[in-house]
């Protein structure tokens, strides 16, 4: 095998390539060319576009206090538990929404003598500090269902209070990372993602914990920490899918419009590995994306995404404790690029807020909506989850279906001795005698 060095170049074309000053240009050009592929950055602040107006926008002492306004409020059908706390002990806001006293003159659409079906879902907020906007949306949907509870009889808004109550228990994690919400208002930094310590809470579930579609650096945004659940944030979500048992798993963020279905991570990547319940979750994606205009982009992480995740919650709910329905949904952005800061990647400006937040309510009514129905279908079930049959196995047996009608037709048209059921010779009792006597 020749091995070749700058000594086998000719000299002119060797002092060009093989000059120091040249080759350290051409790895820092590939360098750049791979870093965008990565996904990752560092955490320090920048110069941004614009900034929250805390009139429009919540900081974290405006999210407890709105929160534990509503509880107040509406006692019978929000319920608050503030003992999930972050590493600093502030509080990370679990409110349940459902129908706790049937006096209030809400009419649940469900038969008479049947209790109702619900479906109990799971929506996280706020795992990332400088994602504003997953958090408005969750007060957003809040306001829309409270407000039919005082909404006049047969108005819009009464319905779907009423069709939601009746077919849909409901719990919010308000603001899974508080303490990094603090850090980012404290610090103006809104590149900040992690907590307190660094730890993208998203890299830190025991799921495929340590892979390389995260990093042992704790100077870069996708930090995963020092062991899987090593962070105390991650507790209320463990916790609440160990005590209760949830239908669906959404985990909320913003700086695209995709629905990520799971695996995302790299070991899952590498053997193609897909969770369970498959067409029912991609039917589910389908129609959340449908739903909104534009239309969001679906799919399984690895596939929908450049690089792999390693560590998220949403893979921990499908993989670990195999929820029916576990999705992370990126509710608002268009990406990175070059001509973007921090805060306007993942929040819109103060002025479009209220649109944006607007344009995602059919995402939530999409979702309610087809699990409240599939929820309903595993109820008539007795055989539990409902899978519907693959292409695969309709084709199978319409070609079946088919041989066999072939078949039928071809049968009689075959020699004697290749039927299945050959001709026999019928005689009669006579015949029989008259052989005898013979």
């Amino acid at each position: 095998m020749t091995v070749y060095s700058c000594s086998h170049v000719p000299q002119r074309l060797g002092r060009t390539l093989c000059n120091p000053l040249l080759l350290l240009y051409i790895s820092l050009l590939l360098l750049l060319t791979w870093l965008p592929q990565t996904q990752s950055r560092d955490v320090k602040p920048v110069k941004e576009k614009y900034l929250p107006d805390y009139t429009v926008y919540h900081n974290l002492t405006q999210v407890g206090a709105h929160i534990q306004e509503l509880a107040q409020k509406f006692p019978a059908y929000l319920r608050l538990d503030t003992s999930y706390r972050s590493r600093k002990g502030r509080p990370q806001y679990v409110l349940r929404v459902s129908n706790f006293s049937g006096s209030y003159s809400i009419q649940h659409s469900t038969e008479v003598g049947v209790t109702p079906v619900k479906a109990r879902i799971l929506l996280a907020y706020g795992e990332h500090a400088r994602e504003f906007f997953p958090v408005e949306s969750m007060f957003h949907l809040l306001l829309n269902l409270t407000g039919g509870l005082t909404a006049t009889e047969g108005s819009h808004s009464r319905a779907y209070t009423s069709e939601i109550l009746s077919k849909i228990d409901l719990f919010i994690v308000g603001i899974v990372n508080p303490d990094g919400r603090h850090h980012v208002e404290q610090t103006k930094n809104y590149c900040w993602r992690g907590t307190s310590t660094g730890v993208d809470l998203n890299r830190n579930f025991d799921w495929q914990f340590g892979g390389p579609g995260s990093s042992g650096d704790p100077e870069d945004e996708e930090y995963r920490g020092s062991a899987a659940f090593s962070e105390p944030e991650c507790l209320v979500l463990t916790d609440l899918v160990t005590k209760f048992q949830f239908d669906a798993f959404l985990s909320l963020h913003s700086g695209t419009r995709d629905i990520y279905l799971p695996f995302s991570d790299s070991q899952s990547k590498h053997e193609q590995r897909k969770p369970k319940n498959l067409a029912d979750q991609m039917r589910l994606a389908k129609l959340l994306s449908d739903a909104m205009v534009p239309e969001f982009q679906h799919g399984i992480g690895y596939e929908l995404n450049q690089y792999t995740a390693d560590g998220t919650s949403f893979d921990y709910m499908a993989g670990v404790k195999e929820l029916p329905f576990s999705l992370a949904v990126e509710m608002w952005g268009d990406r990175d690029s070059p001509s973007k800061r921090c805060f306007d990647l993942f929040n819109p400006p103060n002025k479009d807020l209220q649109t944006a937040l607007d344009e995602v309510q059919p995402l939530y009514e999409t979702l309610f909506s087809y699990l409240s129905y599939w929820k309903e279908r595993q109820a008539r079930s007795p055989f539990g989850v409902i899978e519907e049959p693959s292409m695969s196995f309709m084709y199978f047996c319409l070609s079946m279906t088919v041989l066999f009608v072939v078949f039928v037709c071809m049968h009689r048209h075959l020699p004697s001795s290749l039927r299945a059921f050959p001709k026999r010779r019928v005689i009669s009792i006579n015949r029989l005698w008259m052989m005898w006597r013979d």
